[in-house]
């Protein structure tokens, strides 16, 4: 919708480059704060930050190309450092980041799933920002509406959100310059726009359940790993860019396919860790020299 913020010189500066920076500051400086309420060292995680940033970005470009075009990817592995191709997938981002970081947290002897809990909301204020880049990038949109367009809500460079007569009621039309692989001139289903409501909505309830509902460590990482798979599979019934990956048997995504065993993965964290309780929390607090 609007894929470019400006140029100098030849060179374009993106809104999807803009918006996950503000995700990854966003998520980092929520997760600083709340670190040391639990106890952690904040000063401990900026080498974590590092880490998790570098292995997002790597993990969500490798399972893109893995699943989406392993052909390109498995012709010219160096294809991954070409900017201008390819995209990027969130489950990936989010697997890497994890794996990688609780590597780090592990090292360091800070409590892996005490932290996870922390972070695991701003996770998801990290997606409603990254999803809104999307939006204005034109990616990741959703398939064409059998609704017939009933008029003009927002007009931006690259399309506008126009109303429909039916399911979804708003819905976007991008024109012929906007987007990978997108849908000119039709209403699609806005579904960049719902993930970035899912995201800050899970955002919300999460940090609530990690004030107010703890009862033992891992319980917020769990609850995000069960919520979230259902609700972007869902998202997925109705997205319709030809990147987002292929077919597995003729039912599933692939995000729909990943959902299956993080689900099965958060329902494990509540099996084995829900009666361990909570470890000791003492707020961290830094010594006056």
């Amino acid at each position: 919708m609007y894929p470019t913020f400006f140029e100098f010189q030849g060179m374009g500066f993106h809104m999807w480059g803009l918006m996950l920076m503000f995700a990854f500051s966003g998520a980092i400086l929520v997760t600083h704060n709340r670190a040391q309420k639990v106890g952690i060292d904040p000063d401990d995680l900026v080498p974590f930050y590092q880490i998790a940033v570098i292995a997002a970005i790597a993990g969500s470009r490798l399972l893109h190309f893995v699943f989406a075009e392993p052909e390109l990817f498995f012709s010219n592995p160096m294809v991954f450092f070409d900017p201008a191709r390819g995209g990027f997938a969130f489950y990936g981002g989010a697997i890497f980041g994890t794996l990688f970081g609780s590597w780090y947290l592990r090292w360091k002897k800070i409590p892996i799933l005490k932290f996870i809990d922390v972070a695991t909301p701003t996770m998801m204020l990290g997606l409603c920002l990254g999803r809104l880049g999307c939006f204005f990038a034109g990616c990741c949109h959703g398939a064409a509406v059998t609704a017939t367009q009933t008029g003009t809500l927002l007009s931006f460079q690259g399309g506008s959100i126009v109303t429909v007569d039916a399911f979804p009621w708003m819905a976007l039309n991008f024109v012929d310059d906007v987007g990978v692989g997108s849908i000119h001139n039709v209403p699609i289903f806005p579904t960049q726009l719902w993930e970035s409501t899912v995201g800050f909505t899970l955002f919300l309830i999460l940090s609530w359940m990690w004030k107010n509902k703890r009862r033992f460590d891992g319980q917020i990482f769990a609850a995000l790993l069960m919520m979230y798979p259902f609700l972007r599979s869902s998202i997925e019934v109705f997205r319709g860019d030809k990147v987002r990956g292929t077919d597995w048997l003729g039912l599933f995504s692939t995000s729909q396919l990943v959902s299956i065993p993080v689900f099965a993965l958060g329902l494990g964290i509540i099996l084995i860790y829900r009666k361990r309780g909570l470890s000791e929390e003492v707020p961290f607090v830094y010594s006056e020299e």
